[in-house]
């Protein structure tokens, strides 16, 4: 089964790389032509240069299985953006009324995880991708397995929280930040506001 998607892959690069070499021969073929085409790629370069640096923003998504799992798309490159960002969405989170959910494999319920979202499908010779747990469980076993523990180079922070001791309503812990899989620092957050449900 694998190795007929992996021949059928091959066909697919081999025809797309046969049309884009004769299109190329198209255009250059006439001056005007390759003019057009320089412009409209430059235009295109443009837009999406310009549509990256000012509209699109970082966005963190909750996955549906494991809401204690937040996933960073559209990372920021500045560092002290994203660990603001993030420790603004421990401080939301930890005043919901969420469910602790399925824990991960390896991974203690008592905590919140922050992974870029990244990797790729291609069937069974690549990786699927942190995607994959939005809205699918660890898979720990079997032919093809899939665990959060697999995507270490996307980890961004990790944050371990209790009840302070000074007052058990609020919540203290620590953060770990990462960056491309390493340990980057620990932060210490105290005297987080958390969600009490009122009595009716």
């Amino acid at each position: 089964m694998s190795i007929l998607f992996i021949i059928i892959l091959l066909i697919i690069a081999l025809a797309s790389l046969y049309l884009l070499y004769k299109l190329l021969r198209w255009v250059l073929a006439k001056k005007t032509r390759s003019v057009f085409c320089l412009m409209l790629l430059t235009f295109g370069f443009l837009v999406i240069t310009i549509n990256q640096l000012f509209f699109v923003k970082m966005e963190f998504i909750q996955s549906q299985v494991y809401p204690n799992l937040y996933l960073v798309k559209h990372l920021e490159k500045d560092q002290g953006l994203v660990h603001q960002a993030i420790k603004q969405k421990i401080a939301e989170h930890l005043k919901t009324e969420y469910k602790t959910g399925k824990p991960l494999a390896y991974k203690t319920e008592n905590g919140i995880y922050f992974y870029e979202l990244g990797g790729f499908t291609l069937g069974f010779i690549a990786e699927a991708g942190t995607g994959y747990f939005i809205d699918q469980e660890e898979d720990l076993g079997g032919f093809v397995s899939e665990e959060l523990g697999m995507y270490t180079e996307y980890r961004l922070a990790e944050f371990y929280y209790e009840n302070c001791q000074t007052d058990s309503a609020l919540y203290c812990g620590n953060i770990d930040y990462f960056e491309q899989g390493e340990f980057v620092k620990t932060e210490t957050m105290l005297n987080l506001k958390g969600y009490h449900k009122t009595k009716q």
